[in-house]
């Protein structure tokens, strides 16, 4: 296994890492707290190119900008933590992401 490939399984293992912390802590958090971890989430995947990732913390941080912590977090959290995984880095594929989550909050 290369260097670069094992860097970039650290940097997801870590992003997994704080997915789960904020989804444990979820009831503790402040909305600041909240949105400074999503936040950080969006800044790492940005710098690592994982831009489904990134799309998904985004669309997080606008449903938390609208309703604040009346918003559903945990199945934002939920595919946020399956985009880590993905292989597929492109926009389409964050677009793809972002319509399962439509689909999940429509029911």
């Amino acid at each position: 296994m290369g260097i670069a490939v094992e860097a970039m399984m650290q940097v997801r293992g870590g992003l997994c890492d704080r997915i789960d912390r904020i989804a444990n802590e979820l009831p503790h958090l402040t909305l600041d707290q909240l949105c400074n971890g999503v936040d950080d989430i969006r800044r790492t995947a940005l710098d690592h190119g994982l831009d489904p990732l990134a799309q998904l913390a985004r669309g997080l941080e606008a449903a938390l900008a609208d309703a604040g912590r009346g918003a559903m977090v945990l199945p934002w959290l939920d595919t946020m933590r399956d985009a880590v995984g993905c292989e597929r880095l492109d926009a389409e594929a964050g677009a793809i992401y972002l319509a399962a989550i439509n689909v999940r909050m429509a029911g």
